[in-house]
């Protein structure tokens, strides 16, 4: 049995990055766990961030689907499971985070030797992001900010 994936916010009521903060709207999108969560999470992104600078997109692509991976992979996100993801425009760039229902964690560093696959998820989002961090309350959440360059 497939699970149903509930649709994402229309891309046309994200606005532009320049819009005064007031009318800036926040996108949220929430999908199914499994294998498919990660592309399901690229595809809307490709079409709800069209507003964002092309280079912003791809970096924020890359993270979320990074963190949706480690929801399915860590926070044992399966199909029946929700991944939530919401992005929304600040001042300087754009904040994201992604949440899941899976048991909460304290970031380590990465103990993988070079070679090995893997482990890499919140590398990438260290070195990329501005900020970052991990909450817990009743999900956990990983958050980012990314600057417009």
């Amino acid at each position: 049995m497939r699970a149903s994936i509930p649709m994402a916010a229309s891309p046309s009521s994200a606005l532009a990055m320049k819009a005064p903060a007031a009318e800036r709207r926040c996108l949220r999108f929430s999908i199914a766990g499994g294998p498919r969560a990660p592309g399901h999470a690229r595809a809307w992104l490709q079409t709800a961030t069209v507003w964002l600078p092309e280079e912003l997109q791809r970096k924020l692509m890359m993270l979320i689907s990074e963190l949706v991976n480690n929801s399915v992979v860590h926070g044992q996100a399966s199909e029946r499971d929700v991944i939530e993801i919401e992005v929304r425009a600040t001042p300087d760039g754009v904040r994201a985070q992604v949440s899941d229902s899976g048991p909460a964690f304290a970031p380590r560093a990465r103990t993988k030797g070079i070679e090995e696959p893997g482990g890499w998820g919140l590398v990438l989002v260290e070195r990329v992001a501005q900020r970052w961090g991990v909450e817990r309350a009743e999900r956990t959440l990983v958050w980012f900010e990314l600057a417009a360059d």
